[in-house]
């Protein structure tokens, strides 16, 4: 009761911190929300993204996993400048966003429960975070129907197929719209694709994340130890590992734009270095209490 509590006064006072951050930024004119509104919904917003992202890397058992994981958001999550912006458009982000985290970490949790009173609620979920997400709705997309291919004999028997469905609607309609706008087209050639994967792995490692997860994953597969780490945290978080997999196979085409596919790579190797760093924490913890 007492580590609930902590961990709820920890939420609340990152709650407040971000809404007087908010605050104090300078306000502009072209703003259309009222302040008194739009402040404390991003504030909240900010609050549950970062709710959601422990939970999924189960980072939030501890109040300095807390800690620990918003200033992890705050460093490498990308696009977290527009968060700031106070607007209709940082509101739209970051509602996809907490959809996400939520959709992955409940994937399988959910499988096993009978929801049928809100198949449409997660349906209708499931088409705005794909829509309104460019960076992340192709792979999370492939991700889900790669799952679901591999549960196909009992798939519309779980309580999560209408979100994949959802994402599937969103997804075709995001790729739709952004092929015949003319904003973007599919590469016709090989060497117009290696271009492409170019010039978007050059985007790349100019992140943090992406050098940062390079390095880590690297270091922990030339011990038998981290391999270890890495395949058990593979088998754990199977869907996530999909997606990112699935965002590096969206580089050669990028249908949804270079910046849009190097986001989605990025959003993706951000959760899963969050988890191994947590698992590597708990591993010196384990090391030191066993050497005590």
């Amino acid at each position: 009761m007492k580590l609930n509590i902590k961990l709820g006064l920890t939420y609340l006072t990152i709650f407040a911190l971000t809404t007087l951050l908010l605050a104090l930024l300078p306000t502009y004119d072209w703003m259309v929300w009222e302040q008194s509104v739009i402040i404390p919904l991003c504030a909240m917003l900010s609050t549950l993204l970062l709710y959601l992202s422990a939970n999924l890397a189960d980072t939030g058992n501890h109040v300095e996993g807390v800690i620990g994981t918003a200033l992890f958001l705050l460093v490498f999550f990308p696009g977290v400048d527009n968060f700031f912006e106070r607007d209709e458009g940082a509101i739209l982000d970051l509602c996809s966003q907490c959809i996400v985290p939520f959709f992955i970490g409940q994937y399988n949790r959910v499988s096993t429960k009978n929801y049928s009173n809100i198949y449409a609620l997660m349906l209708l979920m499931g088409i705005f975070c794909s829509y309104t997400h460019d960076g992340i709705t192709i792979p999370l997309c492939a991700g889900f129907l790669w799952l679901a291919f591999l549960n196909r004999g009992h798939f519309f028997r779980t309580a999560c197929w209408p979100m994949v469905i959802g994402f599937v609607i969103g997804t075709s309609l995001s790729v739709w719209h952004h092929l015949h706008s003319g904003s973007d087209s599919m590469p016709d050639g090989l060497m117009s694709m290696l271009d492409r994967t170019g010039k978007t792995l050059l985007l790349l490692w100019n992140t943090k994340i992406f050098v940062l997860s390079l390095v880590l994953n690297s270091w922990l597969s030339v011990s038998r130890w981290g391999r270890q780490m890495l395949i058990t945290n593979f088998r754990r978080h199977t869907l996530l590992c999909s997606c990112m997999m699935f965002s590096y196979g969206v580089l050669p085409f990028a249908p949804l734009g270079l910046e849009n596919a190097v986001t989605g790579v990025c959003f993706f190797s951000m959760f899963w270095v969050l988890i191994l760093i947590k698992s590597l924490w708990m591993k010196y913890i384990y090391k030191k209490i066993h050497n005590e």
